[in-house]
């Protein structure tokens, strides 16, 4: 279930968030997109990539996908649409030459490389099957991945002009930009051997980023065998090489991991390749691309210059908003259920056919169904006794006398078992039952929660009335008559033969004996058995209520069982909520649960009174909750996240401006004349700099050696917006960055991307604390790179801290 309900959060936030745009433009990527992601630690960033494009851009599904890994690599690249793989060598062997090794197997291996080849002119047509989703098809931009301590990214600079070379037989122009992964969090012991790996990297890539870089080789192979060479001549090798890490430049690690670099590898390549509207307003001062490669170059410099990014989102929180009001609708309409249980008892008396005189009338019913058994018992043979004897006799001692066991063993025989037969026939508790499935368990508006309340055992008085309670009061009234006739009867038996009426005789009883002693006979069975047999229907009666209440108790059990998995239902709903809320930034996760429980009463109030009290059981609604059970859990959280799409999340409550709603949530639980209120002024001035903090640039840099800093900051969000309009009012005419909006129609949030460039490898704080490691594992004998790299500058290796005199 907590899995349906993620999917279901994330469904709908993912609605949400593209809510407003209405298919338009802004969000789709103008040029064809490739990423190659390079080696087997960058598998997760294909993953995640992959599923950020997906949720973003509205034609995402022209974007190819490369991954270029080993063949003992985990697991295979994830089998979707659009993602292709290839496996080049192993990653094992000696850890000292792994990585120069795995560089020169690409070399020898002409299968692998043929396959690499016919693998990418397959990605080139299929490329142009998507076309009818871009703009243009005049240039191709191709996304380089890698984590920069993977081994097998040392062919990063092969695999880049081997791709550039297929591609740029259908494409007029070939982009390729890195962003080089760094993940400086190592919590195991072989971080000095990762560093090493991300240094050396580092070192080639600053190699091809210088503006003379050339490579030729033949790469290109044929199904003959034949190789082609493919080249790169007097120029860096990549348009842009970002590099985005897991700890920002105020050297603190990021909450989530290389989640936010994700993000960033996501935004940065639509704002480089984003489809823009024909009108560009102005004041929304649009991102140019030439321009910030131009700024962020010091004048002079021939080597490689560098950039990097930092992202941030304030957005209204819509999976623990989804998972919130799903829990509250649920709870309403438990509630609801709870309610329709309090009625009058009469009221439900009259629902189950139920009435004190019901058993008894079940019971004189099968008794009027055939004779009366004592009528029959007037036949019996008696003993000779004298009359002058009985008349002194007790009746108990005047029935032995008489008929010894007979009388009883008849009535036995004749009477009780046959009433009990009868009656067990009837199966009154089975009609019972019946009745109850029928008018309330089968009725949407009373169901399983409005049984089970029925049939508990509550104290009498309670505000819920209670059949088991009810009927267990009936029968505790004919047992005590049932006590009473009992000791009527055990009077009767006590009392002398002569006192009866029927035992006077006739003025001609002297003439024969056995005139006398028949009437006796008569009347005593009349007397006696007519008693006992009044005792018998009560007892009946008794045993009637008694299936009664055996039946409420099996059908409370059943019950029970149901309403069991309801509050399992809403304890697993209140869990996912509380969850989700707790995973929110403080700032916009506040009061979600008691706004949004709000807003839940305010909307089902307004469907009370359109619709009725009993709107939540409507077939539109959820309909009948003890049917849905039945089939599954499942099936009621499903009829409720329909009806929640279909009924609730369409109220203007739930679109509001992201600014406005996140207000009236902050504000939700503050008294009309408490001074604590939060105004929109000290809303906007604490998103504008979570918003600021949030989005720090995603690299440590060390400031002493970066002399050169060019920054550009970019808002994703309405430009008509009251939150962006106060950044742009932020010190406004002294900023010392461009500051622009990519202007997007949606109301779900503001997101903001940090691009700052200008700094060169060597002045990155991971490759000045990495590179001591690099050096001491080349003195050791470890070999990482697979060509000679030319000797560094001394000035550079002064400046760096590395000089080895």
């Amino acid at each position: 279930m907590r899995e349906k309900l993620m999917q279901f959060a994330s469904a709908y936030a993912a609605e949400t968030d593209s809510m407003g745009t209405g298919g338009d433009e802004l969000r789709s990527i103008n040029h064809p997109l490739v990423f190659l992601f390079v080696g087997d630690r960058s598998a997760e960033a294909l993953e995640q990539v992959y599923d950020l494009n997906r949720k973003k851009w509205n034609n995402s599904a022209g974007v190819v996908y490369l991954h270029i890994g080993t063949e003992d690599s985990a697991q295979e690249a994830a089998a979707r649409d659009n993602v292709y793989s290839c496996r080049l060598g192993g990653s094992g062997g000696d850890k000292k030459t792994q990585r120069a090794e795995g560089y020169k197997q690409f070399y020898r291996d002409e299968a692998k490389l043929l396959e690499l080849n016919v693998l990418l002119r397959q990605m080139n047509s299929r490329i142009s099957e998507y076309g009818r989703l871009y703009a243009s098809l005049q240039r191709v931009n191709i996304a380089v991945i890698t984590r920069v301590d993977d081994p097998l990214n040392a062919l990063v600079p092969e695999l880049t002009v081997l791709m550039k070379s297929i591609f740029s037989e259908s494409f007029r122009s070939v982009v390729v930009d890195l962003y080089g992964l760094l993940q400086e969090q190592q919590p195991g012991d072989d971080y000095a051997y990762a560093a090493s790996l991300g240094v050396s990297f580092l070192r080639e890539l600053d190699e091809v980023q210088r503006r003379e870089f050339r490579y030729s080789a033949e790469l290109q192979v044929t199904g003959d065998g034949i190789r082609l060479p493919v080249e790169h001549r007097d120029a860096a090798l990549f348009d842009t090489v970002y590099m985005i890490g897991d700890k920002d430049e105020r050297g603190l690690f990021a909450a989530g991991g290389m989640q936010r670099c994700y993000e960033i590898v996501c935004h940065l390549n639509l704002l480089k390749n984003r489809k823009a509207a024909d009108e560009v307003d102005p004041r929304h001062g649009a991102y140019n691309h030439q321009q910030f490669k131009q700024n962020m170059m010091p004048p002079g410099e021939a080597g490689g210059i560098y950039a990097s990014a930092g992202f941030a989102k304030v957005t209204r929180p819509n999976q623990a908003i989804a998972l919130t009001v799903l829990y509250h609708l649920y709870r309403g309409m438990l509630q609801r259920m709870r309610d329709n249980a309090v009625i009058h008892p009469t009221e439900l008396l009259e629902l189950a056919e139920l009435d004190p005189r019901k058993a008894e009338a079940s019971v004189r019913a099968v008794a009027g169904e055939r004779a009366n058994p004592v009528d029959a018992m007037y036949g019996l043979l008696y003993e000779n006794v004298p009359h002058h004897e009985l008349r002194s006799m007790s009746l108990r001692q005047a029935e032995a006398a008489l008929f010894g066991g007979n009388a009883r063993a008849f009535f036995e025989t004749n009477a009780v078992r046959v009433m009990e037969a009868a009656l067990e026939a009837r199966d009154g508790a089975g009609r019972l039952a019946q009745t109850l499935q029928r008018k309330a368990v089968d009725h949407p508006s009373y169901g399983c929660y409005c049984m089970y309340l029925w049939t508990s055992e509550q104290e009498r008085g309670a505000e819920t009335p209670s059949l088991i309670v009810m009927v267990r009061e009936w029968r505790f009234e004919a047992e005590r008559q049932l006590e009473d006739g009992k000791l009527d009867l055990e009077a009767l038996y006590e009392e002398r033969v002569e006192d009866q009426r029927y035992a006077k005789g006739s003025l001609l009883g002297f003439l024969s004996a056995k005139s006398q002693v028949k009437p006796l006979a008569r009347g005593m069975l009349e007397q006696i058995y007519g008693l006992k047999y009044e005792l018998l229907l009560l007892e009946l009666t008794i045993r009637e209520l008694r299936s009664y209440e055996r039946k409420l108790e099996e059908l409370h059990d059943r019950m029970k069982r149901y309403v069991q998995r309801l509050h399992d239902i809403e304890a697993a709903l209140l869990d996912a909520s509380r969850r989700s809320i707790s995973e929110t930034n403080d700032e916009l996760g506040r009061n979600i649960n008691e706004y949004y429980g709000h807003v839940v009463e305010v909307i089902a109030a307004e469907t009370e009174n359109r619709r009725g009290p009993q709107f939540y059981f409507d077939e539109r609604w959820v309909g009948n909750v003890t049917v849905l059970l039945e089939q599954s859990d499942e099936a009621l959280i499903d009829k409720l996240i329909v009806a929640a799409k279909r009924e609730w999340f369409v109220h203007p409550l739930f679109h509001q401006p992201f600014e406005q709603e996140l207000l009236a949530r902050a504000n939700v639980a503050v008294s009309y004349d408490n001074r604590e209120v939060l105004t929109k002024e000290e809303l906007y001035r604490d998103l504008y700099v979570t918003l600021e903090s949030e989005a720090a640039i995603r690299l440590d840099v060390y400031n002493y050696t970066h002399k050169h800093r060019y920054e550009e900051k970019y808002f994703f969000g309405d430009f008509q917006s009251e939150l962006i309009q106060y950044a742009y009012s932020v010190d406004h005419g002294s900023r010392t960055y461009k500051l622009g909006c990519i202007h997007e129609k949606k109301q779900s949030g503001v997101e903001k991307l940090n691009l700052m460039g200008g700094f060169r490898i060597a002045d990155l704080m991971y490759y000045r604390n990495g590179r001591r490691y690099y050096d001491t594992y080349v003195r050791s004998g470890y070999e990482f790179h697979g060509r000679v790299l030319p000797e560094e500058p001394e000035a550079e290796r002064r400046e760096d801290g590395h000089d080895e005199r």
